[in-house]
């Protein structure tokens, strides 16, 4: 079976998400889709809205990760911690553990909230945990991949 794991990600204004990770993640390959007409008859909105200031689909990628994303139209989007996003990246990987200290550093410089720097773990490897500008956490993970490691810790 073939299956992929997207985070997607509901925001009020996903226009301006999108531009917010590109500047302060990194993000790249961004794109976004207004809503047609008929999309906005369909889900109730206001015929007035401005189409073009409206995502009905967009999406970006972060160290090559894909995120999905659009503007909540629901209602009024809210942060959980029940969910966090990891990045995990191969500590014998030299490119990827030297993309997630960028990121990191990066994100050291913007109006994240560092909750446990990234540094070396008890358990092995390093990990860090930051929240970004939309309550979204963010966990960085470097550790060794080996074997079937998950299986012969259960």
């Amino acid at each position: 079976m073939q299956a992929k794991l997207i985070p997607y990600l509901e925001f009020e204004n996903a226009k301006e998400a999108i531009t917010y990770y590109q500047s302060v993640f990194g993000a790249t390959n961004a794109y976004r889709i207004s809503p047609t007409a008929e999309e906005v008859e369909q889900f109730g909105l206001a015929p007035t809205v401005n189409l073009e200031e409206m995502t009905m689909q967009g999406g970006f990628k972060i160290l090559g990760l894909d995120i999905q994303c659009a503007d909540a139209l629901m209602g009024q989007p809210t942060s959980s911690t029940l969910i966090s996003l990891m990045i995990d990246v191969d500590a014998d990987d030299s490119a990827s553990v030297k993309a997630l200290t960028g990121l990191y550093q990066r994100l050291l410089k913007s109006d994240v909230k560092v909750i446990s720097p990234f540094g070396e773990q008890s358990a092995g490897g390093k990990m860090g945990q930051v929240v970004d500008a939309y309550g979204i956490t963010w966990i960085l993970r470097e550790q060794t991949v080996s074997g079937d490691s998950a299986a012969e810790t259960m």
